[in-house]
């Protein structure tokens, strides 16, 4: 089961790859919503808890992987919501 949890991570996790990658690419982020990913970020810290509580290895990693991915996404929002260039 935790090989299911492992995998499951991978793919919610890097759910937000592609938005990251649009930013950086575009580097314009002002259509992406903040509240979204301080949301997301709030819910990964809380799962993290839940997963070091409950002792569950990939509930804790892959929650610990998507806090630097919203934190990367939230970094790219404040620096790229001006004007494009």
């Amino acid at each position: 089961m935790e090989l299911l949890g492992l995998v499951a991570g991978a793919f919610g996790t890097f759910a937000a790859a592609p938005q990251a990658v649009k930013i950086i690419q575009t580097k314009q982020a002002r259509d992406i919503s903040l509240t979204t990913y301080l949301m997301a970020m709030t819910g990964g810290i809380l799962w993290g808890l839940y997963g070091w509580f409950e002792g569950s290895l990939s509930i804790v990693f892959w929650n610990g992987v998507s806090l630097l991915m919203c934190a990367s996404i939230i970094w790219l929002k404040l620096r790229h919501s001006g004007e494009p260039g």
